[in-house]
């Protein structure tokens, strides 16, 4: 294939362990549907999880590895005007559940048949999906330290108290800025995140459910259940039933 065959078109990858790096005439829309990879990218290292998404701009060198079992979209694009970012910039973002809903039916579709027109609707559509993302929105760079040692373990038990330490912050103040710029709670933000990592290992893995609920920060499984019951609107088994 040229070049030119790789633009605006959905892609499924997988990488290795082994760190490659390279850099392209065209924009990268990376996101892990299984797992995460780690990207580094001239002077920062990123680490790119489920449940997010990453934009690496044209003409960047960057370098990739990841544990081969992990599967991950790649979309190519020329442009990248849907979104309001200045040039140059890296976007990296979390996506929301209606978007990775809709990534189910992508990855379903992109790995029982090719069928060109409606892979371009597909892609449309994630477009659309990608446009609501804020990347002019600031956030606090003491509450992203706080976010990135949640991320790094995501089953640790991370208080208020902790995460306002982390933070450098009071209790008070960590919880009424996080609020303010995420428009959510410390507390649910982090439940928001073990049940993005619980659906990805339910979906991509066949790790027992009370295994998963254990990675996911949940000493008792009935908790966990009731929880991703209530995310969901399914129970655990009946959701990873329907998607084998």
């Amino acid at each position: 294939m040229t070049e030119q065959d790789y633009l605006n078109r959905l892609f499924i990858r997988t990488y290795n362990s082994q760190l490659d790096g390279h850099q392209h005439p065209y924009h990268q829309v990376l996101i892990p549907l299984s797992g995460s990879i780690h990207l580094m990218l001239e002077t920062k290292t990123v680490q790119v999880n489920y449940g997010e998404v990453y934009i690496i701009p044209k003409h960047r060198y960057h370098q990739f590895k990841a544990d081969q079992l992990f599967r991950f979209l790649v979309i190519n694009l020329e442009d990248i005007d849907f979104l309001p970012m200045q040039h140059g910039d890296e976007v990296h973002d979390f996506l929301d559940d209606k978007t990775l809903c809709y990534l189910n039916i992508i990855e379903k579709q992109l790995m029982t048949e090719f069928n060109e027109t409606i892979n371009d609707y597909l892609l449309q559509l994630l477009i659309e999906f990608l446009r609501t993302i804020n990347v002019n929105k600031q956030i606090d760079s003491r509450l992203l330290h706080a976010i990135s040692v949640m991320k790094k373990d995501i089953g640790a038990k991370h208080s208020l108290a902790s995460l306002a330490n982390i933070a450098c912050l009071s209790q008070s103040q960590f919880k009424k800025l996080f609020k303010q710029q995420l428009d959510i709670t410390p507390k649910a933000y982090l439940a928001s995140l073990r049940m993005q990592m619980a659906r990805g290992l339910i979906i991509n893995t066949d790790m027992p459910i009370a295994m998963i609920a254990e990675k996911c920060g949940y000493r008792n499984c009935s908790a966990f259940i009731r929880r991703f019951s209530l995310f969901y609107y399914d129970t655990p088994q009946n959701f990873r039933a329907k998607r084998q």
